[in-house]
C-alpha cells in the first residue's frame, strides 16, 4: 500500500505545482467556441500548454493504464478532468467506450490523438472513430509560447516559460463521414493539427 500512497501523493504535488506554473501564463485564444460534446484532439506535446485554455464545461480525458497513467490521473483531477482509464496501446476498447459514454452525457473529450507513444504527429484512429460513431464534431488544437520542446522527448513536449503568452488556435469543427474512408480522415486531421501549429507559431510572432 504504501508505494500507491506514495504515488498518489506525488501525483497531487505535481498537480499543484503544475496548476500554480499554468497560472501564471496569459492565454490568448484564437477561433471558435467549442461546443460541448465535441471530440478535441492535440499533439501530445502540447497538453500542459493547453490545459489552462480548455474550454469551459465537463471535460474528460483517456489515461494510459499504467503506472505513469496512474501518476497522470492525479495531476490531472488537481486541474477538474474527469478521467477514462486506457490508451490506444493498453485497454483501448474501454477508453473509447468510457469517452463515448461521457460524450452522450453532454461532456467533450479531450484526446492526445499521437499519443501515448508517437511517433510524433502520427493521428490514431480512435478519436475519428468515437466521433463518426456519435456524429459529432473533432475540434483540433495547437498551442505557441516562449519555451522549451525537449528535444529528446518523442512528443517535442513545450514547457511554457512562467508568465509568457501562450497562442492557442482551434481549427474550424471536422466532421468524419460514414463512408469516408478512415486514411483519408485521418491525414486531414494531420493536416489542420499542422497547419495550426504553423499559424499558433505566426500569431506569437516566432517563425513558421
Amino acid at each position: 500500500m504504501r508505494p500507491v500512497f506514495l504515488s498518489g501523493l506525488l501525483g497531487r504535488l505535481l498537480g499543484v505545482l503544475a496548476r500554480l506554473w499554468v497560472g501564471t501564463l496569459r492565454f490568448d485564444w484564437q477561433g471558435p467556441t467549442i461546443p460541448s460534446g465535441s471530440v478535441i484532439v492535440f499533439h501530445h506535446g502540447d497538453q500542459l500548454a493547453l490545459i489552462g485554455a480548455r474550454p469551459r464545461g465537463r471535460l474528460v480525458v483517456a489515461v494510459s493504464s499504467s503506472r505513469d497513467g496512474a501518476l497522470q490521473t492525479r495531476v490531472l483531477g488537481v486541474f477538474g478532468l474527469e478521467i477514462v482509464r486506457g490508451s490506444s496501446s493498453r485497454n483501448g476498447v474501454r477508453a473509447l467506450k468510457g469517452l463515448g459514454r461521457a460524450i452522450l452525457d453532454g461532456a467533450s473529450v479531450l484526446i492526445a490523438v499521437d499519443g501515448p507513444r508517437g511517433p510524433y504527429g502520427q493521428v490514431k484512429p480512435g478519436a475519428l472513430f468515437l466521433a463518426r460513431r456519435l456524429s459529432v464534431p473533432i475540434f483540433a488544437l495547437a498551442a505557441s509560447a516562449r519555451g522549451h520542446r525537449l528535444g529528446r522527448a518523442w512528443d517535442r513536449f513545450l514547457l511554457p516559460l512562467p508568465f509568457s503568452r501562450v497562442v492557442v488556435v482551434c481549427g474550424e469543427p471536422i466532421r468524419v463521414g460514414s463512408t469516408e474512408p478512415m486514411a483519408e480522415a485521418i491525414v486531414r486531421v494531420e493536416h489542420a493539427l499542422a497547419d495550426l501549429s504553423k499559424a499558433a507559431a505566426i500569431a506569437r510572432g516566432a517563425s513558421a
